[in-house]
């Protein structure tokens, strides 16, 4: 039998390991959890600087528990028609491979179809912080389906050191800040004496070419989509195509070779060559940063007005991507606190100060201490005033194809002006669809 120090000495032992379990069992719990798994956010679009720091800044915050993962469209490689494309193949399939994606502002209503309804994502005041401009395109029948990320308008760049070495070049900059008219700017060539490219715009069959087109289209009827519609047998639509058609043919301000560019090509073409002017985007003295044709001569980029029609009124085209969440994601809580991180003040602050990019955010234009550190706002403010948007309807991308496919072939002098609008108007007609924007 037993004795009873053997007896206790068991008890003490079996107590003491009693003991330990109490103490190790939740310890081992508690270490040997494993890690709650991160939600990984596939984003798409063109990654800029900005885009860089803002995710790093964002992932830093959410370490362990989000993480966005950048889907790269660098702008040399991916024409805006080729990522379309390849964004539509993706979401057709029904995959989750892509959870936000970045839609120029033109295709909302083409993608709305693959993408998640935002209203119920958004209060009100959380939109009437955003710009009008930047919302104009963001509904679908009055239901909010993207947000906008940023926003960019047309301007003219110059190469200011070219024209201050010109004999009349110190005033011909000074008008530059004014709104010229078309004549005005034509008869500035001559002037100037000017013999190597004057002025660059990319008239290559794409939507870049027919932004340009809109441009001057509705400087001559600002409300021409909305009441006339997609039917150019108009003067002001074929007046519209004819400047275009005289700068390269008639006038020989443009070089014939922009038939073949796209806004890449043109920049780069633009550069190398020493062309004087250049029709671009606000945001194309930060879009080459990274890959810069000659350091040198980019800095001296200047922006102007776009020139405008005698009898019309200055107009410059809004463009910029927004943000659409894919309805197949099976993270959309977590996309939506990326986005609404994307949207805000700090943020939006960073695409302008690393991309060029408008913010799409009232406080950046409003706030005495936004103005105070960037003191172009003035002049932002001041281009906004004649910002003209595109239609936005779900037809858009097909009829904007036809019309750049033979307003292209009238540039290259294929077809006469009155033969590409009656073509274009003659296509879309046979389409079967509404002619005016809704």
């Amino acid at each position: 039998m037993a004795t009873i120090k053997q007896i206790k000495w068991t008890s003490g032992v079996l107590f003491l390991g009693l003991l330990a379990l109490l103490y190790l069992v939740p310890y081992y719990l508690i270490v040997q959890r494993p890690e709650p798994a991160v939600t990984e956010i596939f984003f798409a679009d063109r990654i800029t600087e900005a885009h860089r720091i803002l995710i790093e800044k964002y992932n830093r915050m959410h370490a362990g528990r989000i993480k966005v993962t950048p889907i790269d469209f660098p702008n040399p490689d991916f024409s805006t028609n080729e990522r379309k494309e390849i964004l539509a193949r993706s979401l057709r399939g029904e995959g989750d491979g892509i959870d936000l994606l970045a839609v120029d502002i033109v295709w909302v209503q083409r993608f709305k179809k693959w993408c998640e309804p935002l209203g119920k994502y958004f209060s009100d005041a959380e939109l009437t912080r955003i710009i009008p401009d930047a919302l104009y395109s963001c509904r679908s029948n009055g239901e909010l389906v993207a947000v906008p990320l940023d926003l960019v308008q047309g301007v003219m760049y110059y190469r200011e050191d070219l024209l201050k070495s010109i004999n009349g070049g110190e005033a011909a900059i000074e008008a530059l800040q004014g709104n010229l008219t078309w004549p005005q700017f034509i008869a500035l060539r001559n002037k100037l004496g000017w013999t190597k490219p004057y002025y660059v715009f990319p008239a290559a069959d794409y939507e870049g070419f027919i932004c340009i087109y809109i441009e001057a289209l509705l400087g001559l009827r600002p409300d021409y989509f909305s009441t006339i519609g997609f039917n150019f047998n108009t003067p002001e639509a074929r007046r519209a195509l004819q400047l275009l058609v005289d700068l390269v043919r008639r006038d020989r301000l443009t070089p014939e070779v922009v038939t073949t560019f796209t806004e890449v090509p043109s920049y780069e073409y633009f550069i190398r060559n020493d062309g004087l002017f250049i029709r671009g985007w606000n945001t194309f003295d930060k879009d080459f940063a990274d890959a810069p044709y000659d350091i040198v001569k980019e800095k001296h980029l200047r922006k102007a007005p776009i020139p405008y029609f005698e009898g019309g009124r200055p107009a410059s085209l809004f463009g910029g991507w927004n943000l659409m969440i894919s309805k197949f994601s099976t993270k959309k809580e977590a996309v939506i606190d990326f986005v609404k991180f994307l949207l805000s003040d700090e943020s939006q602050e960073a695409f302008y100060t690393h991309g060029g990019y408008y913010p799409v955010v009232s406080s950046f234009y409003d706030d005495p201490e936004s103005r105070q550190r960037y003191p172009e706002i003035a002049d932002i403010k001041k281009l906004m005033q004649t910002g003209v948007h595109r239609p936005s309807l779900e037809d858009y991308t097909n009829f904007s194809k036809i019309m750049s496919y033979y307003f292209a072939l009238a540039v290259r002098d294929k077809l006469s002006v009155e033969e590409a609008t009656e073509s274009v108007t003659r296509a879309i007609q046979s389409a079967n669809v509404s002619f005016v924007t809704r």
